[in-house]
């Protein structure tokens, strides 16, 4: 039987509900924190799929990063654990062995690995460059008559998604996807600050970013850092607003690359000359050089060495684990080039894909509307039976199941739950995935009752009149009881 809610609350909540489930979830929506929330929550059993209970759960709400499980769970049914990300080094034009005089040019040559001397993988080729000069040596090229050359162009020139908030596109998070990504795509601004109302002083770039223009108008005040890099894609001036913690001696700002195909020739020349290579160009990138793009179209390419990302299952793992938008980007598009095999892919192409594989599995599946692969966009919605529906699939009807299940952080302990749901009821038992945003707090995974009853579940809250914290205290305490006395 329903009870009585205020009446500012939509109720759409189960016929057939547990009648303590009933009362958790009029406790939880009832509070006056939620007044002008929009709420969607949904249990559904682990194993039939059948929804328990569940409250507006055909809402659509705007999903943050929860928009990271469509991505990740399609890429991994679609490409498979197993699936390596390439990228060619090789040249174009005449090699005179005898000399070691390559009159043409050094071609890095992109297949959309986002891990090139990624941080999230510190380990996996570190010494990439020495590798690749290496295999230039072997080659038989010491010197270029030419340049050192990006080919970026497996995936279009547009990395910034439509939709994405102009504070966000210059920022480490907002960093868009290329057909060649290095080092995260993301560069520090090292900043010492002073006392409250005063303008920080910039100490550093790391890396050096060539040509780069930085309008510094920050101010230090207080312990919160709120300084944003305001920055276009292949932009060469940057902006910097907002107020960073006072009295440090060394904060950072994380950023965005503009062009990181460019940065990934620039630095991989200089490594070369450091090493006792001449190269007669500068480095540069097929966007930037048309005619050269042009003339690459038919010209014979010759291969040096291929570098392979690590499988896409540790990908995925610390995608979902961390909530990397980059990662998740570089998924989607990689999902079209991968559906139609032709250069230029496009977020659309790879949206395209998404739509295909979800209607394969989950016939005339709704409450899902994306505009990106990772969540940042503002115009991403998804409803609460739409994602678990999707995770109940990725947990009894596909092979991958373990795989897709431990890329979710574990409560308490890393990942973007590291510091939440660290009630002993959740150890060891509860595995999520995240969705923060402005206003936004969305949790959606895996967790078993006292009962041994196996629940997937996913609570959203959108326009929240307290804190993020606050939210996620509501929710541990809502899944908590559930747990506890389910």
């Amino acid at each position: 039987m329903k009870k009585f809610l205020p009446f500012f609350l939509s109720v759409t909540i189960s016929f057939n509900l547990n009648a303590q489930i009933d009362s958790y979830f009029n406790e939880f929506i009832s509070d006056t924190v939620f007044r002008h929330a929009g709420i969607s929550i949904c249990l559904r059993d682990g194993e039939s799929g059948e929804i328990i209970a569940g409250y507006n759960q055909n809402m659509a709400l705007g999903s943050a990063s929860l928009m990271k499980l469509v991505t990740t769970s399609t890429a991994l049914e679609l490409l498979g654990p197993g699936f390596l990300f390439t990228t060619h080094v090789g040249y174009v034009g005449d090699l005179n062995r005898s000399d070691s005089i390559l009159n043409g040019h050094i071609i890095i040559r992109g297949g959309a690995d986002p891990t090139l001397l990624s941080e999230y993988f510190p380990d996996h080729n570190p010494d990439l460059f020495e590798m690749w000069k290496m295999a230039l040596l072997e080659c038989g090229i010491r010197k270029v008559e030419g340049s050192i050359v990006s080919d970026a162009k497996i995936f279009d020139y547009h990395p910034a998604v439509s939709g994405w908030a102009w504070a966000d596109i210059g920022n480490y998070y907002g960093a868009g996807p290329h057909g060649l990504t290095v080092r995260d795509n993301m560069y520090r601004i090292h900043f010492k600050t002073g006392i409250e109302g005063s303008k920080p002083e910039l100490l550093s770039m790391e890396p050096e970013i060539h040509g780069l223009l930085v309008d510094n108008l920050l101010t230090s005040y207080g312990t919160t850092d709120n300084g944003y890099v305001y920055l276009e894609p292949y932009g060469k001036y940057a902006i910097i607003r907002g107020q960073i913690p006072a009295g440090r001696e060394d904060f950072i700002l994380k950023a965005a690359m503009p062009d990181p195909p460019l940065f990934l020739a620039e630095t991989f020349s200089e490594y070369l000359t450091d090493a006792g290579f001449i190269i007669s160009g500068k480095p540069t990138t097929l966007r930037l050089s048309a005619s050269l793009a042009t003339e690459f179209q038919n010209t014979p390419k010759s291969l040096c060495i291929t570098s392979y990302s690590p499988p896409l299952k540790d990908i995925i793992g610390v995608t979902n684990c961390e909530s990397v938008n980059l990662f998740a980007e570089h998924m989607i598009k990689y999902l079209g080039y991968a559906g139609t095999k032709l250069e230029g892919a496009s977020k659309t192409s790879g949206i395209k894909v998404v739509e295909t594989f979800l209607e394969s599995i989950l016939p005339g599946y709704s409450g899902l509307y994306m505009t990106d692969g990772s969540g940042l966009s503002r115009s991403n919605a998804m409803s609460t039976s739409f994602i678990t529906s999707l995770l109940h699939y990725m947990k009894e009807n596909t092979g991958y199941s373990d795989i897709f299940f431990n890329s979710l952080a574990k409560a308490g302990e890393e990942g973007t739950l590291e510091y939440y749901f660290r009630d002993p009821v959740f150890r060891d038992n509860l595995r999520a995935k995240s969705g923060t945003s402005t206003r936004i707090r969305n949790y959606a995974g895996y967790f078993t009752c006292s009962s041994g009853k196996q629940v997937v579940f996913a609570v959203m809250t959108n326009n929240f009149d307290c804190s993020p914290s606050d939210v996620t205290g509501k929710v541990e305490s809502l899944l908590a009881a559930i747990i506890n006395r389910y």
